[in-house]
Parts: structure tokens; sequence; C-alpha cells
């Protein structure tokens, strides 16, 4: 009789730390929403907002990729494996050298940057190359911009290590204070009345400044813990990090470049990159909440238990996932217009952008469950130090945007073309996965795994007949012409209601699985033999 293993993660401890790296994130995409509220009053949706929201998808493509668990994925896995064979002094050693090789590769990438900033934001948006002034805007927006990637690559470096210790919660409110300095900046400028040129102008400048603070909380909080010492020495485990790390970086970042393709679609139409951009900080507050958690609690837990031999914790991951994305899908789609003449409707911002930029938020909630499901999926692989299977997907989704994008038929809206594209991708990155795990036999859904995602399904169908019950009693109160606080106050109202009429049918049908999660922890206590 072998000795009893440490048994997996409940499916309370999975929901708890997923609700406090969540609720971290939603605070973050709150205070960016507001962020970006107030871009919006404040730039509109012209030539400075397209060229300084271009340069920005930068930056915030970084922090996304990293703080969804873009090097949690390489290096969470490698360093508890070197902890558990060799003890906490080589994990810290590895830590130590990955971080000064790291910052030495971020230095010269800059470096090339700043040298070659226009070659760059045609990457990001090359239909700037047919309006020359846009993207000389977009260069200089973006050369104020670059320091922050070597800060906050850092840093998402040290906080991946927190992780990997099981100290979640600072790494995940750390871009909350990045967006709390930026909102100061806004409302400076805001109440003095500043140009569109100069405030995009100091707003660059600050996000750069953000990094700093970025950095300077993980090296606060790892500071109680041991900091690990840094080192250019090249050891075998720099190797291993080597040979899958890269791949793995670029499969856990396949969403956000299919996000940089739907930029390039929509850079072919002036004003659709503004758009696009504030149709995707919507779509990227359910996301962040649910992606967050999984590529960083999922993942953690995963290596620690070696749950990934067992597909019960993939499918606790899954239902929980869907059980927050599907609903929060149904109400984008179905409020896309309301929502976005609330927050952004304001100031240079009018009636043409909220209909431009609805039709690319309805599009984008059509692939949020699948975002979600790809993104579980690809724990599995991550874990394992098996990127491949996740990258060829990655791969197979950014050229599904690219065919869908490029193909579509002529005169349509090209931030909703974008955003369409983009949805589909993700589609087609959630099926490939899926059916990659049933084959390896990786992921057995079985009816009782599937119960709680149908009835979640017929939850959110009852949810849809509410709003759409509800969105005519307050189409009135809604109007842009309202008081704010009243038009603030209805969409509130709208969905509180939809997530009541959610919650209420959701426990009814079973949908949030308290069974199964009782039953997950009678087999935690159970020791295997």
């Amino acid at each position: 009789m072998q000795p009893p293993a440490e048994p997996s993660p409940t499916g309370s401890r999975l929901a708890r730390d997923s609700a406090v790296v969540g609720a971290a994130t939603v605070l973050s995409r709150l205070l960016g929403f507001a962020r970006d509220v107030l871009i919006a009053r404040l730039l509109g949706a012209g030539p400075v907002a397209d060229a300084f929201l271009a340069a920005l998808r930068l930056p915030n493509l970084v922090r996304r990729v990293l703080g969804e668990g873009g090097l949690n994925a390489p290096f969470v896995p490698l360093y508890l494996d070197i902890k558990a064979s060799r003890g906490e002094a080589a994990a810290r050693g590895f830590a130590g050298e990955a971080t000064a090789h790291l910052g030495l590769l971020l230095l010269v990438l800059i470096a090339f940057g700043e040298m070659f900033t226009p070659w760059l934001v045609l990457g990001l948006a090359g239909g700037f190359a047919n309006e020359p002034e846009t993207l000389a805007l977009a260069s200089h927006f973006t050369r104020l911009m670059l320091p922050f990637l070597l800060l906050t690559t850092l840093a998402a470096l040290l906080a991946a290590l927190l992780n990997a210790e099981r100290r979640f919660t600072t790494a995940a409110l750390a871009p909350a204070l990045m967006n709390a300095i930026l909102l100061g900046v806004l409302l400076v400028q805001l109440s003095r009345g500043a140009e569109a040129m100069v405030s995009a102008s100091l707003l660059a400048i600050f996000v750069s400044l953000t990094g700093f603070a970025h950095l300077g909380l993980i090296l606060l909080r790892l500071h109680r813990i041991g900091l690990p010492r840094l080192s250019l020495r090249w050891s075998p485990d720099m190797s291993r990090l080597m040979r899958t790390g890269g791949a793995t970086l670029l499969a856990a970042s396949s969403a956000q470049l299919v996000l940089l393709v739907a930029m390039q679609i929509a850079s072919t139409e002036g004003g659709a990159v503004a758009a696009l951009y504030y149709a995707d900080r919507i779509f990227q507050l359910p996301l962040g909440f649910v992606g967050v958690a999984m590529g960083t609690v999922v993942l953690s837990e995963m290596a620690s238990h070696e749950s990934a031999r067992d597909d019960a914790m993939l499918g606790r991951a899954l239902a929980l996932g869907l059980a927050l994305a599907v609903p929060a899908a149904v109400a984008l789609a179905a409020l896309a217009e309301p929502i976005v003449s609330v927050l952004f409707e304001h100031g240079r911002f009018g009636p043409e952008d909220r209909v431009r930029t609805a039709g690319a938020l309805a599009a984008f909630a059509l692939g949020l469950p699948f975002a979600v499901m790809a993104k579980v999926f690809g724990q599995v692989y991550f874990v394992r130090r098996m990127p491949r299977i996740p990258l060829l997907a990655g791969l197979a989704a950014v050229l599904v945007a690219v065919f869908s994008g490029y193909g579509a038929a002529p005169g349509k809206d090209a931030a909703t073309v974008a955003a369409l594209a983009a949805s589909l991708a993700f589609v087609a990155q959630a099926v490939l996965l899926s059916l990659h795990l049933r084959r390896q036999g990786l992921w057995r859904p079985s009816l009782a795994s599937l119960r709680p995602i149908i009835a979640i399904l017929g939850a959110s169908a009852i949810m849809l007949g509410a709003l759409l019950l509800l969105l005519p009693a307050l189409t009135t109160s809604l109007a842009p012409g309202e008081p704010l606080l009243l038009r603030i106050a209805s969409l509130a109202a709208l969905c509180l209601g939809g997530l009541a009429a959610y919650g209420l049918a959701g426990a009814l049908f079973g949908a949030f699985g308290l069974p199964h999660l009782r039953l997950a922890r009678a087999s935690a206590r159970t020791p295997r033999s």
C-alpha cells in the first residue's frame, strides 16, 4: 500500500482562489473602464484617438498576455518541478537567472523598438500606411510608451514567482494601481480642458511611469518572502525553459494575437480602431475575470497537485468559467447599444460612434464563451509542458481571423467585421483543443459533468427573456438626453434584473454544481491508495 497522496484541490478552493484573483482583476478592469470612458470623452474617436489607441494596443497587448498567464504557463510548472525535486534554493536560483536574462533581452528589444517605431506601428495598424499624419502621431505615442514593456514584463515574471507560491492577491491587484494612476491624470486633464494632442502625449508618458509602480509593488511583496538573486549564469534549467518557453508563451498569447489581427482589419477604415478598442475594453471585463483566474489559479493548482491527470478538475474549471462567461455574453449581445451609450456617449463621442462600437461589442460577445473554453483547455497542456497543440490551435485561430476578416463582403463596418472575425477565431480554437483533448483521453465529458453546463445555457436563456422584457420599460431613461445618473441607474437596474433572473433559474436548474462540489469535497477527504 502506497502512502496517501496529497488530495486534489476541491471545487470550493478552486472557486475561492479564482474569486480572489477574478475580483482583483475586475477591480482593475473597472478602473480601466473608467479610464477609457474618460479617454473617449477627452479624445473622442478621431485621428488623435486612433493614433493614441493604436499605440496603447502594444502595452495593453503585453499586459494582457502577461497578466492572463502568459509567463505563468512556461515558468510556474518548471519552477515547482525544480522546487519539488531539488529544494527552494535551487528554484529561487532559477527564478533569478530567468529574471536577469529576460531583463537583458528586453533592453535589446526596446532599443530596436525605439529605432524602428514606425514599422512597429504598422505591425499593429497596417492601415495607417495610407494616413501619414496618423502614423506619425502613433509612432510618437509608441516611443513614449515603450519603457513600460520592460518594466511590466519583469514585474510579470516576478509575479509568476508569487503565483507559484500561491500568493495571488498582490500580482492581481498591481494592474488596478496602474489604472488608478492613469485615471488621476485623465481627471486632471479634463478639469483643465486640455487639448487632445497634449493630453494624449501626457498619458503616453504616464503609461511608462505606471510600469515603475507595477514593478515596485511586486518587489515590495517579494521582499517579504525573499527576492531571487539575479544571475546571468546559463544553467540546464534555463535550457529547459527555453526549449518550451517560447512556444508556451506564444500559445498562451494566441487570444491577444487574434485581437491584434482584428485591429489590423479595423485600421483599414477611419475611426474603426477607436470603436474596436472601446468595444474590446467592455469585452475584456468578463474575459479578464475568468481568463486571469484560469491562467493563474487553475494552472498553479494543476502544477502543484498533478491534477492534469484527473479530468474532474478540468470539468470543474470549465463549468466555473462558463457559469460566468455565458450569461455575460448574452447580456453584452442583448444590451450592446445601451451599455456603449451610457459608458461612452459623452463629450466628443457621438451617436455614430455609439452605433459602430455597439456593433463591434455584439460581435465580440459571440466569441466570449469559446475564448474562455480555449483558456481552460490550454492549461492542461501548459502544466504538462506540451505547448505544441495549443500553439497549433492558436495559429489556426489567427488564420481564421485573417481569412474571415479580410474575406468579408465590402461595405460592412470594419470594426464589426474585425470583432466577428475574432469571435470566429475563438470558436475554432476551442473546438480544435476540445477535439484533441477527447482524442488523447485527457477530457472525458460525461452526462454528469455536462449537466451543469446545460443548466447554465438554460438559465442564460431565461435571463435573455427577462432582459428583453425589461428593456422597453427602461428605454426612455437610457436615452442620451437624460441625466447621467438616471441613465447609470437604469442600466444598473437592467443588469441586476437579468442577474437575478439568471441566479434564480440557475439555482433551480442546478447550474452552479452544488452537488458536484460536495462530491469533490468528499473525494478529497478520502485518501488515495
